[in-house]
């Protein structure tokens, strides 16, 4: 009697019960936000749909059932009142009420783990290169892309003195870890681009065309937290667009209409002029208008990773003299102000879910804008060029498969055959592992050296110089590698040079540009002017009527600064893939023959291009390249100097 009633007072004290919780915030789908393009042409890049800006979760419901089952009670779920379902962010269970307790603390759990948002702060900043280079000069060496909090005071103290340096714009984007967002600050114009030309068997009909391009800054921000030294991943577009002016040009479009016979046909447009021809045709004109817009572009595409709170220089471009920043600076923003401890759990084997994003998350390459002028001779509307960008498919370090072998030969090998046992690939990155404790541990272990790989970062810097008349032979006993044979330049050598290039006499400073990014990573960092002309008159023919289409080109000058930097075998030496252009053009009018139509626009335009793989070397210069180029008076050598360097967090 007395073991019945101790029995009936345990039941009463532990009853059972059903409880919903609410679990939408770790299952509930988050949607990507994708910025706009800015400039004149569309950009492919910005519009192309990769794997990560698909809609996604953190968690699936099944996954958190399982967790819940195989971590809490788990001898409990078989008896025949148990129950736990997953439904539309709704967990239902049915269990004793000490079980329910531990319930609610491990999702109180969850919540605070992923109860965090990123928030990312950007700087543009237009900065003097003496300035800039004396202020990192004082800079963390092993960390050259990040800015401490009093060298970022000196260039905004300089930016409010409005002499030496100027803030362009300040944004700031918040996100869920994983989600795509944008910040853009932008104006969109519409501008009369080309007429074109309607044209059937005896009538003929001007279109005009209307098309657009956007202005402003875009800042388009895709940030992963990851699971060492607080640490945060950012998939960074960014750009900056100022527009240089829209030219307006009057054409005289000419097409005649043939009429068989007697009698007369009217040839109309839509500008409202109308002609009528004697019978047996006539050659007529319509003026019209077009815009040709011509635009400024920084940009910059890039991935890195940064401690939460650091600032760091993504990527720099030169422009009017002075080197324009792009800054950014992720901060973890917490629900919780004391984050939930993980339970401790009583189980012989305990589910644990790993992030290992890090090592299976696609990277994106970016390749650089090609610069040019329209191809002469393309016709009927056919491709141009121009800055045009190129799509490289995202690639992954490792795939989730090969972690898991990875992890099963290296942790306890033998103990996977049970079946109690399991290691599975989840969703977004995710790894779940069921085990003992101290497998577990051994787990932990060694994820823990895979990801200190991803702690890896690589800064690379191109210099470009120029030598007026006697400058080189002057500098060639201070830098051996200015002589046939010579490779590598001292760091000191070169800081001496660059203080005469900042004077701008026989030495000048003619583009200066710098991108930080993952090692094995195709990224860029881009200067361009980028203009619409008037580059041809293209005859549309019908059986009885003819008349000239105008065609627009597009032409793009510059400097881009396109790299794939890696390590050789330690963090001194390290080799890059470069592909770096410079060009420029001018613009001549042409008077077209036959039938008036207007002059054409036609563009001469001159590019240097260093295409090879460079080795880079710690505390050195490389120097990439030398050409020489005019003749007279307007005679230099130019000299392209590359540094790449490592960032390691630590």
């Amino acid at each position: 009697m007395l073991a019945l009633i101790l029995t009936l007072s345990l039941v009463q004290d532990d009853p059972w019960e059903t409880h919903l919780y609410n679990v939408e915030f770790l299952t509930r789908v988050v949607d990507d936000r994708p910025g706009v393009d800015l400039g004149l042409g569309q950009d492919a890049i910005g519009v192309a749909v990769a794997a990560s800006e698909m809609a996604k979760a953190i968690l699936t419901g099944e996954d958190l059932v399982n967790l819940i089952k195989n971590n809490i009670a788990e001898d409990t779920w078989e008896h025949v009142q148990a129950h736990v379902t997953y439904n539309d962010g709704i967990i239902t269970v049915t269990n004793k009420k000490s079980v329910h307790d531990r319930i609610k603390q491990y999702l109180a759990y969850w919540r605070s783990f992923f109860g965090k948002m990123i928030a990312v702060d950007a700087l543009l900043l237009s900065v003097d290169p003496k300035l800039l280079a004396t202020t990192r000069a004082a800079g963390n060496l092993d960390r050259p892309m990040v800015l401490p909090p009093e060298h970022l005071k000196v260039l905004l103290d300089a930016a409010r003195e409005g002499k030496t340096a100027e803030l362009l714009k300040s944004l700031r984007v918040t996100a869920h870890p994983g989600q795509r967002v944008n910040l853009t600050d932008a104006a969109r114009h519409q501008y009369v681009r080309d007429h074109d030309i309607q044209i059937a068997t005896a009538s003929v009909a001007l279109d005009p065309i209307i098309d657009e391009f956007t202005s402003g800054v875009a800042v388009d921000v895709t940030p992963y937290l990851e699971p060492f030294l607080g640490a945060v991943t950012l998939e960074i577009r960014a750009g900056r667009v100022e527009p240089e002016g829209v030219a307006e040009r009057k054409l005289k479009l000419a097409r005649e209409v043939r009429v068989a016979g007697v009698g007369s046909v009217q040839v109309e447009d839509k500008s409202g002029t109308s002609t009528e021809p004697r019978a047996g045709g006539s050659v007529a004109s319509a003026d019209v208008k077009i815009e040709l817009p011509k635009v400024a572009i920084d940009r910059l595409r890039t991935t890195l990773t940064a401690k939460g709170r650091e600032t760091v220089i993504a990527a720099s471009t030169f422009r009017g003299g002075r080197q324009v920043l792009f800054l950014l600076t992720p901060s973890v923003v917490a629900i919780d102000d004391r984050p939930v401890p993980e339970p401790a759990f009583e189980e012989q084997r305990v589910m644990k879910l790993y992030d290992i994003s890090p090592l299976t998350r696609r990277v994106q390459d970016w390749a650089g804008p090609k610069l040019g002028i329209p191809t002469a001779g393309f016709g009927g509307g056919g491709p141009l060029a121009g800055a045009t960008f190129t799509l490289d498919e995202p690639k992954a370090r490792m795939e989730a498969d090969s972690v898991l072998d990875l992890l099963r030969t290296r942790v306890a090998p033998d103990t996977w055959g049970n079946k109690r046992n399991s290691l599975t690939a989840g969703p977004e990155g995710t790894l779940l592992a069921r085990q003992k404790p101290e497998v577990l541990k051994e787990i932990d272990r060694l994820l823990g050296q895979l990801l200190h790989v991803r702690a890896q970062m690589i800064s690379t810097e191109a210099v470009l110089i120029s030598f007026r008349k006697t400058g080189r032979a002057d500098w060639e006993k201070e830098i051996p590698a200015l002589l046939p044979g010579g490779y590598f330049v001292e760091r000191a050598a070169f800081d001496k040079l660059m203080e005469e290039a900042y004077k701008g006499q026989n030495v000048r400073l003619v583009e200066i540009s710098e991108i930080s990014s993952f090692p094995q990573q195709r990224v860029h960092a881009a200067r361009l002017q980028v203009e619409n002309l008037l580059v041809d008159y293209e005859p549309q023919v019908a059986t009885c009527a003819w008349a000239y289409d105008p065609i627009i080109g597009t032409a793009s000058a510059g400097f881009v600064l396109d790299v794939r930097p890696h390590f050789i075998d330690d963090s001194d030496r390290i080799a890059v893939s470069l592909r770096a252009s410079l060009a420029r053009h001018d613009v001549r009018e042409v008077e077209t023959s036959g039938p008036a139509s207007g002059p054409l626009q036609i563009a001469r335009g001159q590019a240097l291009r260093w295409e090879s793989d460079v080795l880079c070397a710690k505390d050195r210069w490389t120097l990439v390249g030398l050409q020489s180029r005019g003749r007279g008076e307007d005679a230099e050598d130019l000299a392209l100097f590359l540094r790449a360097r490592p960032n390691v967090l630590r």
